[in-house]
């Protein structure tokens, strides 16, 4: 069963990311400055994750083959990114890149609490990869290992310790994945394992069937909710530099019970999207979200500082020539690079998780 909705949410959110690493040294208006929270939507991805993890799997899954494919399908195009980074430096001097620094990416190690923040700043992306590799190994593995009834409180035990531990340690902001708390907690594994966790709990709310059994009132009544927390989420995440509650879970619950109304496609909004187009967009997201790292520090160390006259008299359209730059460079990788590369681990695997 796919669900076509939430391949369009993914989507949004892979572009949300690119505008919000894409701020860098260009001075938005302030009716744009909910844009510096939209990190949470790295959250967002984590509780899609968890969801889809939980609501395909099988007891009698193999860990070991689970990490090999999972392995080989978040893998290839972070190692691209390395590679077309390390070509950038040798051009452009301001894009720093090593060895060392990248040795821990190659094998996704870099987010699992002992590495330290090297190779310079532009592979802001791959600690997401990393902690959603050894998270989503971990969530197999006691899933195959735990009694349902044990299981659910230790999950249950990791999101409330998790998202506190998170939430702390950002001053109740969204944010951080390299900083280790108390020796040896990842802020990046905790966001993972907290809101992987808050997916596996929609995935039991789902497969009980909540509200998916409601007549035409709840129908009604549910189209407003979705119409609603999307505002909500649009006027927090773009138009107000304000924390709703003043807390990032102000975005992490409202945003999780959207997704469920997505999921159970009884909502006007959810059915709006549940379409192919939304499909097609959200196998971008992906090539997107990975390859955004490469393109945008050619505009910030390159572009932008041989031409700065961009950004003092048209910031807005440096914004969105980058941000179209970043994803139509992403659609194009897609293309020659990630579907090759899974077609053929596909045939090698017989399919890739």
């Amino acid at each position: 069963m796919r669900f076509k909705n939430i391949d369009f949410l993914r989507f949004i959110f892979s572009v949300l990311i690119v505008l919000f690493h894409g701020r860098g040294i260009i001075e938005l208006p302030k009716w744009l400055s909910g844009i510096s929270h939209c990190n949470v939507c790295v959250d967002f991805f984590f509780i899609i994750a968890g969801f889809l993890l939980f609501f395909k799997f099988k007891p009698n899954i193999d860990t070991w083959e689970f990490a090999k494919k999972r392995f080989w399908r978040l893998a290839p195009n972070i190692w691209l990114s390395i590679v077309l980074l390390g070509i950038l430096s040798i051009f452009i001097k301001d894009i720093h890149w090593n060895l060392d620094g990248n040795l821990l990416r190659v094998l996704l190690l870099n987010c699992v609490g002992f590495s330290p923040s090297t190779g310079g700043t532009n592979m802001i992306i791959s600690w997401f990869v990393s902690a959603l590799f050894w998270t989503s190994i971990f969530y197999v593995y006691i899933s195959k290992i735990f009694e349902k009834k044990y299981l659910n409180l230790i999950i249950w035990i990791l999101v409330m310790c998790c998202y506190s531990i998170y939430m702390q340690h950002n001053n109740f902001a969204t944010g951080g994945h390299t900083k280790n708390v108390y020796l040896i907690f990842n802020l990046g594994i905790c966001r993972a394992l907290a809101s992987m966790g808050l997916g596996y709990f929609l995935s039991m709310a789902y497969n009980e069937g909540i509200l998916q059994n409601v007549k035409t009132k709840g129908i009604v009544l549910i189209s407003l909710c979705e119409c609603f927390l999307i505002g909500f989420l649009t006027y927090y995440l773009i138009f107000s530099g304000k924390l709703p509650g003043k807390t990032g879970m102000g975005y992490i619950v409202p945003f999780a019970i959207l997704f469920y109304f997505m999921l159970i496609k009884k909502g006007f909004i959810s059915k709006l999207f549940d379409n192919n187009l939304s499909v097609r967009l959200g196998k971008y997201s992906y090539s997107i979200y990975c390859f955004h790292g490469v393109i945008l520090p050619i505009f910030k160390h390159h572009i932008f500082k041989h031409y700065p006259v961009i950004l003092t008299d048209y910031p807005l359209l440096a914004y969105s020539i980058q941000t179209l730059f970043a994803i139509a460079c992403g659609i194009i990788l897609y293309y020659i690079f990630e579907r090759p590369v899974s077609n053929y681990l596909n045939q090698k695997f017989h399919k890739v998780e």
